[in-house]
């Protein structure tokens, strides 16, 4: 026996009883770089979970873990015990032995895994699953899914050991993780040659731990990461974004209209495909539900930390026909679209927010979509330096960003009205128009008008999935069948394929917002302003590539049940 098997043995379960957690373990033969990741309701998980040795191999404990079992199960594996004896041996006498949840693999790849066969109610579901070189394992989980989730997610994502834990531990969390909520989370990486933990990186206590560190992975400069640097995002099953995808801001007043939910998925089906990064979403609506339900579309896409903003004293606070139902829908008690966000009142203030991503991102890379009211790029532009830059608000933008596409206005000629999105926060895009530093290209009108979403799309091409939260939205605005304008989906369209030749463009010149909110065109060569134009062909290519884009299955969706 080792010295401390006493104090080991006798170990009961930590505060409060069952640590709700989920992690994976893996190591790489060829290297023997070994790691864990893992994320839990207990707080400081990776302080206490998971433990990993470089040539040797990895290991955790949890659902009433013993952090002591950690440097004795290495020591075995090192001794050239077999993962299954080493487990053995620590719950030889062990009192909690039926309680234990642990996962083990060593540097060959070969894993093991316990589950608490003895666990109360309350820690249900609970399970593992192994694969090639890992395991993977959780309880008091949201369903067996989750455990599935971050198998595929482990074994399909590119880049280095590091990148796929992390991918691995956020397809769990978008699969639902901990029913309780993820307080903490934690990754530990250990190569040959370096002493300790090569990589090690915690979220000690969040309300979206996961997220958080997934942010952190992603500003990470490290070896450990692979080339492919962010993987999180792979765990989706949408690709990580490639060094030319277009790095994106979604600002919407969604609720509104159907088009900024199609709008939304256009946007994962392009992230998907590596051609735009979603840096954040946020919403010009104030309404308790319109943040909620942003949540549970880049949820449902595989993309649940994508940052979420929303306007402060906004300009259209009634309740959405569509947002709220979906946000509320239920099946056996439990929401029918997982998310985190409860309520637009807990997401951060959409300015502090914008600023906050655009200092984190490289000059003149970000395109800001905009569509619904110039409410947040407003108060954007009039914004004072803070902790987040020290820019005022127009300097920032002139900085990082290098375009704005904004569904506004209307440009089709003679006898035109007010449109929406303008005349509803007049003073805000005047100022828009007026100061914003970099190119606009606006989307009027008469663009959406001429290109209508089919209903014949939403009643067939997204029955991939049973139950799918934008043909339900799509429903729940307006009786089906009916097809839809494009408004918000063009402007999309235009910020990342800009060169496909699907719009034409006007001549250079600025636009403005006269006394009647109306917005005016005066042509100018040294005008930064441009507006999209479309004729006959281009009217069918730009609506075909939207259906194949809006109705695209997220990377790694689940088969439809039957």
């Amino acid at each position: 026996m080792l010295a401390d098997d006493a104090a080991l043995l006798s170990a009961k379960a930590p505060p409060g009883g069952v640590t709700a957690t989920f992690s994976i373990v893996a190591a790489d033969p060829e290297t023997g770089v070994c790691g864990a990741a893992v994320a839990s309701k207990y707080p400081a998980v990776g302080k206490v979970v998971p433990f990993v040795r470089a040539g040797v191999g990895a290991f955790c404990t949890q659902h009433w873990h013993n952090p002591k079992f950690g440097d004795k199960a290495l020591d075995l594996l090192e001794a050239g015990q077999p993962p299954e004896d080493v487990l053995a041996v620590l719950l030889r006498g062990d009192e909690q032995r039926e309680q234990r949840q642990l996962a083990i693999i060593d540097v060959q790849g070969r894993a093991a895994n316990r589950n608490p066969t003895a666990a109360e109610d309350s820690s249900r579901y609970w399970g593992a699953m192994t694969g090639r070189f890992y395991a993977c394992q959780g309880n008091t989980l949201a369903g067996r899914e989750v455990i599935s989730a971050m198998s595929r997610a482990y074994e399909t994502a590119p880049g280095s050991l590091a990148d796929r834990l992390m991918a691995a531990l956020v397809a769990g969390d978008a699969a639902g993780g901990d029913h309780r909520g993820r307080l903490a989370a934690g990754v530990r990486v250990a190569k040959p040659g370096v002493p300790g933990n090569w990589l090690e990186l915690d979220v000690d206590k969040s309300d979206d731990a996961v997220r958080e560190l997934a942010a952190l992975y992603a500003e990470l400069k490290h070896d450990a990461k692979g080339a492919v640097a962010g993987a999180p995002e792979a765990a989706g099953g949408g690709q990580v974004a490639r060094p030319s995808a277009v790095r994106l801001i979604f600002d919407t007043d969604m609720g509104n209209d159907i088009d900024d939910a199609l709008a939304l998925g256009v946007i994962h089906a392009l992230q998907s495909r590596g051609e735009c990064e979603l840096l954040a979403v946020t919403l010009s609506k104030d309404n308790e539900y319109a943040a909620p339900f942003c949540d549970l579309v880049n949820t449902f896409y595989g993309r649940p930390h994508i940052p979420l903003g929303v306007v402060r004293n906004g300009k259209t606070p009634e309740d959405s026909r569509y947002t709220k139902p979906v946000v509320l829908a239920a099946d056996g008690g439990q929401p029918r679209y997982p998310h985190r966000l409860n309520s637009s009142k807990d997401a951060p203030e959409a300015v502090g927010l914008l600023r906050k991503v655009l200092a984190g991102q490289p000059d003149g890379s970000v395109v800001l979509v905009v569509v619904g009211f110039s409410t947040n790029v407003a108060r954007l532009l009039e914004s004072p330096g803070d902790a987040a830059s020290p820019l005022a608000g127009r300097e920032l933008v002139a900085r990082k960003c290098r375009l704005l596409s904004m569904m506004a206005g209307n440009f089709s000629g003679s006898g035109r009205q007010k449109e929406y999105n303008v005349f509803i926060d007049a003073p805000a895009a005047r100022r828009v128009f007026a100061d914003w530093p970099t190119p606009i290209v606006a989307s009027g009108f008469e663009i959406g008008q001429a290109i209508r979403y089919p209903a014949a799309s939403i009643e067939r091409d997204f029955l991939y999935v049973a139950q799918h939260p934008l043909s339900e939205a799509y429903g729940l605005y307006q009786k089906m069948p009916y097809d839809r304008e494009t408004w918000d989906l063009t402007s999309v369209l235009y910020a990342v394929r800009p060169d496909r030749n699907y719009f034409g463009l006007s001549p250079a010149g600025t636009i403005r917002v006269d006394d009647g909110d109306v917005t005016q065109f005066d042509a100018g060569a040294n005008g930064r302003h441009r507006f999209l134009t479309v004729d006959a062909e281009q009217i069918a290519r730009v609506r075909e590539a939207l259906v194949q884009l809006a109705s695209q299955p997220p990377g790694d969706c689940p088969a439809r049940s039957r």
